[in-house]
């Protein structure tokens, strides 16, 4: 008996140094990404150890996670010394909450915009770093108020960071790209010595979107009082009243459909509903049931895609993602994979995120497939290594290891 539980307790013991050494191999290679973000010189070797041309790695540090109406932007502007007077260098273009941002970079004082994509620009003796919102609504006014942080950052763990709050609007009558930021964000001398590594320097947005007004969606179907005699429920959500029935006739979708199903329970697409309609809780009785933590918007779309609208597109994706995950609903999480893996124009990037955020297996095995050189793997980080899921660390460590 003694033997049976020493021998146990020494399995046992071996298990955590396993996953120790592995949490060590783990925190050292996210390490090395972060050099391989910023353009080091590393080398892997296929024991895991590294080599390179920087003495001290840049340690990563903890970033507080965005929120629901928060992201992250980052990029890696090479060829800065090149950068000329007056001329601006972008970042991808990426879409967040339905909106287009990015990055640019100018010879011009200052520049670097990141609402959808950051740019970087040199005017005289500085560098300037600008968020810009490339979004354009023909009909109507529109803004969008924000919080927004730029930061520079260098391989040897020195940062510098400016924050600011704008609101991107076109009440001006134009409807052209916006962007607003810091035209002299640091002395360009400064930046070429203590930030610029191999040509290179690593800039990241975080972004916080306070309010948006004036950009309104076409709805695909309707759930107002015109279908009030189709429902037994009201969903309130941010004071908008959504009619639906907790038995749906897929009647009222049946274009859609090759086959026509005469009922269908709602509560059979989400355990959140079928708790919640069929369940021991007081709003099972009620009439009107107010929804909390939602925008009406985004329930809109999921709705739609609930009721089987083609409502899963780019632009409503994530949001829809986030419900699915919220209520619990299956088949709209698995009709969201699909489509990312086969229509989805978001780099792979926001994939790999997306994959890990909302635990899309598929989608995940899909973009690690598709990350075949460094400079893929570069593509793919995050602005803050640490949210790396550990299997994907491990799978880019081992492709690394490989590429040396």
């Amino acid at each position: 008996m003694g033997s049976k539980s020493s021998k146990s307790s020494n399995e046992t013991k071996s298990i955590e140094e396993m996953k120790e050494k592995e949490a060590d191999n783990i925190k050292h290679f996210i390490g090395v990404l972060y050099q391989v973000s910023a353009g080091g010189n590393v080398c892997i070797h296929a024991n895991g150890s590294s080599v390179s041309s920087v003495q001290e790695p840049w340690s990563p540090k903890r970033m507080t996670s965005t929120g629901y109406n928060e992201f992250v932007l980052t990029h890696v502007f090479k060829n800065v010394s090149n950068f000329k007077e007056g001329e601006s260098n972008f970042s991808d273009v990426e879409e967040h909450f339905g909106i287009p941002w990015y990055v640019e970079t100018k010879s011009v004082n200052f520049l670097l915009f990141l609402f959808r994509r950051l740019y970087a620009s040199r005017r005289g003796s500085c560098l300037g770093l600008f968020l810009s919102c490339d979004k354009v609504c023909k009909d109507g006014d529109w803004s969008i108020d924000t919080d927004f942080e730029l930061k520079l950052m260098s391989i040897n763990g020195k940062m510098i960071s400016r924050s600011t709050s704008k609101c991107f609007h076109n009440s001006d009558g134009e409807n052209k790209p916006q962007g607003f930021g810091c035209p002299s964000f640091i002395e360009w001398d400064l930046m070429g010595k203590d930030y610029a590594v191999d040509d290179k320097i690593f800039v990241e947005a975080r972004v916080k979107i306070k309010k948006i007004t004036g950009i309104n969606k076409r709805k695909r179907q309707l759930f107002d009082e015109t279908t009030s005699d189709l429902s037994d429920v009201v969903l309130v959500v941010e004071d908008e009243k959504f009619h639906v029935s907790k038995l749906v006739s897929q009647y009222l979708v049946s274009i859609h459909l090759t086959t026509f199903c005469l009922f269908q329970f709602l509560a059979r697409q989400s355990s959140y509903f079928k708790s919640l309609f069929l369940g021991n809780f007081n709003e099972a009785k009620k009439s009107k049931i107010s929804l909390t933590g939602v925008e009406s918007e985004k329930f809109q779309n999921f709705l739609e895609a609930l009721h089987g609208e083609d409502a899963v597109n780019d632009e409503t994706v994530d949001g829809i993602l986030s419900l699915a995950d919220m209520y619990d609903a299956s088949s709209v999480h698995k009709k969201c994979e699909q489509f990312l893996i086969e229509k989805s124009e978001k780099s792979l990037k926001i994939k790999l995120q997306m994959s890990t955020r909302y635990k899309l297996k598929k989608l995940q095995n899909f973009c690690l497939v598709n990350i075949k050189t460094k400079e893929d793997i570069r593509s793919v980080l995050p602005g803050d290594l640490s949210e790396l899921d550990p299997s994907v660390s491990s799978h880019l460590m081992h492709l690394l290891a490989s590429l040396a």
